[in-house]
């Protein structure tokens, strides 16, 4: 999926907004619930996060953001050796043209033993063809440095390269927003065309600090 090249009618934008506003409306209260009690969250988050990421960025393709040009978005096996983890791959080209391929990993789960498994699966990320890791997790579970696994600090440390983006209630609303408004477009009578023209006239999308965030890690150089 990629952006509309054609512009939004005056007509179409506010059937768009409104969509966009009835979904945002019925999806606060839920995510609301789920930030107050990171133990909550489980894998089916984890999925839908992913699921809205990918449709997101899909809409960007083609475009420059924060000096990023995104290019393609690939999928990883879903039974390789991160069994599962890596929710899929960006690939971006940088102001020196280098070409860089971001794994996006959502990491919502609060229990520790599960997440020290997962970072030691993750730690060697460059073996699945990546430039960049970035691990997505809400910023309550990453505050206290005593409850923080033990592999969690090693996979974000210099030498391993990973980087944390922290998942936000404002920028995670808007994400899941435009997944939702995807999924129900037929109930709002609106198509494709049309939701991408709108991201793309709104701009919501490339101010969204959690993409910012992905992109701007394309840019780190390693120190390794």
């Amino acid at each position: 999926m990629t952006s509309s090249n054609f512009p939004l009618s005056n007509s179409d934008f506010p059937v768009v907004a409104t969509a966009f506003a009835v979904e945002r409306q019925v999806l606060t209260p839920e995510l609301s619930q789920l930030f107050a009690n990171p133990l909550r969250w489980g894998n089916e988050d984890k999925q839908k996060i992913a699921a809205g990421l990918l449709l997101c960025l899909s809409s960007t393709i083609g475009q420059t953001i924060s000096d990023v040009k995104i290019e393609r978005l690939d999928r990883l096996p879903p039974n390789g050796r991160d069994r599962g983890l890596i929710d899929f791959k960006l690939i971006c080209r940088l102001r020196d043209l280098s070409q860089v391929h971001i794994g996006i990993c959502v990491l919502p789960f609060a229990d520790r033993e599960v997440v020290n498994e997962a970072c030691n699966l993750l730690l060697v990320y460059k073996d699945f063809g990546l430039d960049r890791l970035c691990l997505l997790r809400q910023n309550k579970l990453m505050t206290d440095a005593s409850q923080l696994p033990t592999c969690l600090p090693r996979l974000l440390s210099a030498d391993i390269g990973g980087h944390f983006i922290p998942l936000k209630f404002p920028d995670l609303l808007t994400i899941l927003t435009t997944l939702s408004v995807f999924q129900h477009k037929q109930q709002h009578q609106i198509a494709n065309d049309t939701i991408f023209a709108y991201l793309l006239q709104s701009k919501q999308l490339i101010e969204n600090d959690l993409i910012k965030g992905i992109l701007m890690a394309a840019q780190v150089k390693n120190s390794h």
